[in-house]
C-alpha cells in the first residue's frame, strides 16, 4: 500500500547485448542523478529512485535484475546522462570461451591429389597382397621330389612283393598226381593193414 501522495512510477527499459558487455538502459525523465540509488545485493542490481513533484506529491520506483553468472560484478558501471541511466554489465571469460576462440573450425582433412576416397579400400587390399617367396617355391619343389622319391618306392616296394608272391606260390605248389597212383598207394595201405590183421589173428588161435 503506498503512503499518501506518494505514486509509482515505471520506467521505460532497454536491453542492449554485446559480446563483451551488457547494457541496461532505464529512462528516467525528471529524475536528477542525486534522486537515483544504484545498488548490488547478491548479485541482485537495484535500481531506485525517488522524487518530489509538488508540495504534497511524490513519485518513486524500484528496479529488481538478477545478474547472469558471466557478469563480472567488480567492473559494473553507471552513468546518468540525458535523462537515461547508463548501466554496463561487463562480461568475464572464461577458459571454456577461450578455448573455443583457439580451437580451429573442423578443417578438411588434407588428402593426396588425384586420388578418389573410394579407391582408399582398393589401394589397401593390394597393399594386403603378399608376394610369392622364391623360398616358399624352393621348399615346394623339395616337396615335389620327396613325393616322387615317396612314388618310386612304392613301386619298388610292390614290384619286390610281387617277386616274393610268386615264389611262395612255387615252394607251395603240391605235387601233381595221377588217379592211377593214388589207387596203387591205396591198394598197398589195404593190403598192409590186412595182412598185419590175419597176422594177428593167426597168432591168436596157435596159443
Amino acid at each position: 500500500m503506498n503512503p499518501q501522495g506518494v505514486t509509482e512510477f515505471e520506467p521505460s527499459i532497454e536491453w542492449v547485448n554485446e559480446d563483451d558487455c551488457d547494457t541496461l538502459l532505464l529512462y528516467l525523465p525528471g529524475f536528477a542523478k542525486e534522486q537515483l540509488k544504484v545498488q548490488l545485493r547478491s548479485r541482485t542490481l537495484i535500481l531506485s529512485g525517488q522524487r518530489k513533484v509538488n508540495d504534497n506529491t511524490w513519485t518513486r520506483f524500484r528496479k529488481e535484475f538478477p545478474l547472469a553468472e558471466n557478469c563480472d560484478i567488480s567492473k559494473i558501471s553507471a552513468k546518468f546522462e540525458g535523462n537515461i541511466l547508463n548501466i554496463r554489465l561487463p562480461k568475464t571469460r572464461t577458459p571454456v570461451a577461450k578455448l573455443e576462440e583457439k580451437t580451429p573450425t573442423n578443417a578438411p582433412t588434407p588428402t593426396p591429389d588425384n586420388v578418389n576416397p573410394t579407391d582408399e579400400p582398393k589401394m589397401h587390399q593390394e597393399q594386403a597382397k603378399v608376394k610369392p617367396d622364391s623360398k616358399a617355391e624352393g621348399s615346394k619343389n623339395d616337396v615335389e621330389e620327396k613325393d616322387e622319391n615317396y612314388e618310386g618306392r612304392v613301386d619298388e616296394f610292390k614290384d619286390s612283393k610281387g617277386v616274393r608272391e610268386n615264389v611262395s606260390k612255387k615252394t607251395t605248389m603240391k605235387p601233381n598226381l595221377s588217379r592211377n597212383d593214388v589207387m596203387k598207394v591205396v591198394a598197398l595201405v589195404f593190403g598192409f593193414v590186412v595182412g598185419l590183421y590175419c597176422s594177428k589173428l593167426i597168432q591168436s588161435w596157435i596159443a
